[in-house]
C-alpha cells in the first residue's frame, strides 16, 4: 500500500530533490529506482511477503530506500538503530526469525558476524554486493509492513508488529493534518529507526513531495540544528524535548532567521510551557506539540488554529483516529493505524488491545473545543500523603528552572512503604547554586503545592537516555544515602 501510493505519485519520476543528506542525495525519480533495483535482488533471493527485511544504516537515503524496497515486495521492514550492540542485534535477529540484513559496506565485517545473509548498499542505496547463503522461512504474517522497537522509557522495550496498511495511515494521517505539500523542507535530525523520525518526518514528507534533509543524530547537537534550520530554510521539523531546552539556554552572537519555520515539533515527551515561552522570546516562533504512541504513531497535533496559541496542550485528535476517555481519564483510541500486537506478546497485545480499542496508559483532560492535555502516565504517579502527585507535572515545573539541563522523576519508599519524590537532574555548570536541594526546593515552591515537591534531589552528570535521546526511567538507579 505505502509503495502503491508513493510511486504511482505525479512526482515519482521527478528530478526534483527527495532526500538529502551530507552523503547523498536522491531525487525522487532516483528514490524509487534504486528502491526497486534492490527489491529485485531481495525478490531473487526469495523475499516477499512474510519475510522480515532488517536494515542496520545511518540517517542516508540509502535507509529509505531500504523501505521502500520492503514495501514494494510485500515484505515486513526492521529497522536497527545504528547504536545497537552485537548482543542486542543478535537478540533481535533471533527475535525476527530473519537474517537478512541491508548495510553499509563500512559495516558489512560486524553483521556478518550476527548474519549469513546480507547485501550492502551505498549511502545512496545502490546495491554494492548481495552475500546471500538462503533466506529462512517466513517468520512473520504476510500483512505485517514493520517490525518497530519502542523505546521503553518506563520499561523494557517491546517489539511493536505493523500492517501494511497501517504503515500507510500513520503518515497519511499526518501530512493531512499539517497541510505539508511539495514546497515544504523537512529536517531530520532523530534516527529514522524510531518512529518519530521515519513516521513524523520521513515518509509525510516524501508522500506530499517535499524534500527530506537528514542529519546523523550521532552528531546532531543544538546549535548545529539551529544553524541547519536558517540555512537549508527548513519549514518542517520535530524535536524532543531535551533539545528545546537546551535550545533556550544557548548564548548565540547573533540572532537566528528561523522566519521559514512554519511546523516547528516537539514530541516523544511533554515540552515544558517556559521552554516553549523562551524559545519563541528568542527565535520568534510558537512551538507546536504532537502526542503519540508507539502502538498507533501520531495521536493528537496542536497547530495553534485560529492563532490560540495554548502551549500546555496536545491539540486536537487527528482525523482517522476515534478516541473515548474512560472514567479514571484513562485515553482509549481507534483507528486503521493502530498496531497488530506486540512480538511474542500475546498476554500484554489483550493487556493493551480490548473489544478494538487502544489503552494509552495516558491520563488526559480535554477542554470544550476538544484540545487534549496529558495529565500522566496512568502508573507513573507517586502517593504522597494519599494524595496523587504525577511525576509529569513535577517534571515540567523542575525543567523550567533556568540552572536545570535534564531532569526525572521517581519514587522513593521509606521502612514503612510510605512513598516520597526524588528529583533527578542535570544542572547547568556555570549556574549551580551552592544547595542544589534547598535551591530548587525554594523554586519550586512557587508553582507546586507542598505535597509535590521533592524530599531529596540527586545530581546526575548524565541521565541515561535511548537512543532518540528519551530519559530512561527504568535505568535510573538511586544511590545508597
Amino acid at each position: 500500500m505505502l509503495w502503491d501510493a508513493l510511486a504511482g505519485s505525479s512526482f515519482a519520476t521527478s528530478s526534483r530533490d527527495a532526500v538529502v543528506s551530507d552523503q547523498a542525495t536522491l531525487s525522487y525519480a532516483e528514490l524509487f529506482a534504486n528502491a526497486d533495483a534492490l527489491a529485485r535482488v531481495l525478490g531473487d533471493a526469495g523475499a516477499g511477503p512474510g519475510h522480515v527485511v532488517l536494515a542496520y544504516l545511518d540517517n542516508v537515503p540509502g535507509f529509505l530506500v531500504a523501505l521502500l524496497a520492503a514495501a514494494r515486495l510485500g515484505a515486513a521492514f526492521a529497522p536497527l538503530d545504528i547504536g545497537v550492540t552485537d548482543a542486542e542485534a543478535r537478540g533481535l535477529i533471533e527475535l525476527s526469525r530473519s537474517d537478512l540484513v541491508v548495510c553499509d559496506p563500512s559495516t558489512a565485517a560486524r553483521v556478518a558476524t550476527w548474519s549469513r545473509n546480507l547485501v550492502t548498499v551505498t549511502p545512496r542505496g545502490e546495491v554494492v554486493e548481495p552475500r546471500l547463503a538462503g533466506l529462512a522461512p517466513p517468520s512473520v504474517d504476510p500483512a505485517t509492513g514493520i517490525m518497530q522497537f519502542s523505546s521503553g522509557t518506563t520499561g523494557a522495550s517491546k517489539g511493536i508488529l505493523l500492517g501494511h496498511e497501517a504503515l500507510y495511515c500513520r503518515s497519511h494521517y499526518l501530512s493531512r493534518a499539517l497541510g505539508l505539500g511539495a514546497s515544504d523542507r523537512t529536517l531530520c535530525t532523530l534516527p529514522l529507526s524510531h518512529t518519530h523520525g521515519a513516521e513524523c518526518l520521513a515518509l509525510p514528507t516524501l508522500m506530499t513531495g517535499g524534500t527530506l534533509f537528514l542529519k546523523s543524530p550521532r552528531f546532531a547537537f543544538p546549535l548545529y540544528i539551529l544553524e541547519e534550520l536558517e540555512r537549508l530554510r527548513i519549514t518542517f521539523f520535530s524535536a524532543i524535548p531535551q533539545f528545546y531546552d537546551v535550545a533556550v539556554k544557548l548564548s548565540l552572537p547573533r540572532t537566528l532567521d528561523l522566519s521559514a519555520l512554519r511546523l516547528p515539533f516537539c514530541g516523544s515527551a511533554a515540552l515544558a510551557r517556559a521552554t516553549a515561552e523562551a524559545f519563541h522570546a528568542t527565535y520568534g516562533v510558537h512551538i507546536r506539540q504532537g502526542y503519540g504512541l508507539a502502538e498507533l504513531s501520531v495521536i493528537c497535533v496542536n497547530m495553534h488554529e485560529g492563532g490560540r496559541v495554548v502551549y500546555d496542550s496536545v491539540g486536537k485528535v487527528l482525523d482517522g483516529i476515534e478516541w473515548r476517555v474512560t472514567d479514571d481519564g484513562e485515553l482509549l483510541v481507534r483507528s486503521k493505524a493502530m498496531f497488530t500486537g506486540y512480538i511474542n506478546g500475546e498476554a500484554a497485545t489483550r493487556e493493551r488491545l480490548r473489544d478494538g480499542w487502544l489503552h494509552t496508559g495516558d491520563v488526559v483532560a480535554v477542554d470544550d473545543d476538544g484540545m487534549f492535555r496529558i495529565v500522566g502516565r496512568k502508573e507513573d504517579f507517586i502517593k504522597v500523603n494519599g494524595f496523587k502527585v504525577y511525576a509529569s507535572e513535577v517534571e515540567t515545573a523542575i525543567i523550567a528552572v533556568d540552572w536545570i539541563a535534564e531532569c526525572a522523576v521517581t519514587a522513593e519508599r521509606d521502612d514503612v512503604g510510605s512513598e516520597s519524590i526524588v528529583a533527578h537532574v542535570v544542572v547547568r555548570e556555570e549556574r549551580v547554586p551552592a544547595a542544589v536541594h534547598d535551591q530548587l526546593v525554594r523554586q519550586l515552591r512557587t508553582v507546586l503545592s507542598e505535597h509535590k515537591l521533592p524530599r531529596r534531589t540527586v545530581v546526575w552528570p548524565e541521565l541515561p537516555k535511548s537512543p532518540l535521546g528519551k530519559i530512561l526511567k527504568s535505568q535510573i538507579r538511586q544511590p545508597r544515602k
